[in-house]
Order: structure tokens, then sequence, then C-alpha cells
């Protein structure tokens, strides 16, 4: 049976106190996710933040769909420039 993906709740996210912003252009990042059993760093794109979070989107090619969620803005790095290509 496949785990089913961890991401920040509502309460966690509070956007009625953290107003999310949309990135001009989605940011290639590194994240962490979260399973209930492990947790794996991925690329992914940042499309939006607040304070405390980003919203990130990725391919998870076990299931073969784009998933889209919150994580915590300390679980994310920016990809280095010389590793955009």
């Amino acid at each position: 049976m496949r785990e089913e993906l961890i991401m920040l709740t509502a309460a966690e996210l509070d956007l009625e106190n953290n107003q999310p912003t949309d990135f001009p252009a989605p940011r290639r990042v590194y994240a962490w996710i979260r399973y209930p059993s492990h947790a794996l760093r991925i690329q992914a794109h940042a499309i939006a933040y607040t304070r405390t979070a980003v919203k990130i989107r990725f391919f998870e090619p076990l299931i073969m769909i784009q998933r889209e969620g919150w994580v915590w803005l300390n679980s994310v790095t920016p990809v280095p420039d010389k590793d955009q290509q």
C-alpha cells in the first residue's frame, strides 16, 4: 500500500494571518517532503510563499502525477545556478 504524502495543514499555514504571495515565475528549489515512514529531498518548483511556508509543485513518479502543497520555509533551498540546466 502506498503511503500518503504529508503536507502542511490549514491550521499550520494560518493563511488568514499569513497572506501568500505568488512568485512572478516558478523558482527551482530543493524541498524536503514527508511521508509517514520517511522523508525525501526532491527537486520542485516554488510557486508561492508566506512568512513561514512555501507552496511547491513537483512530479511524483511513483503515481505519475503532479502534486502541489505547502512545506515549511526552512525545508526549502534554491537550486544553485550551476544546477539550473
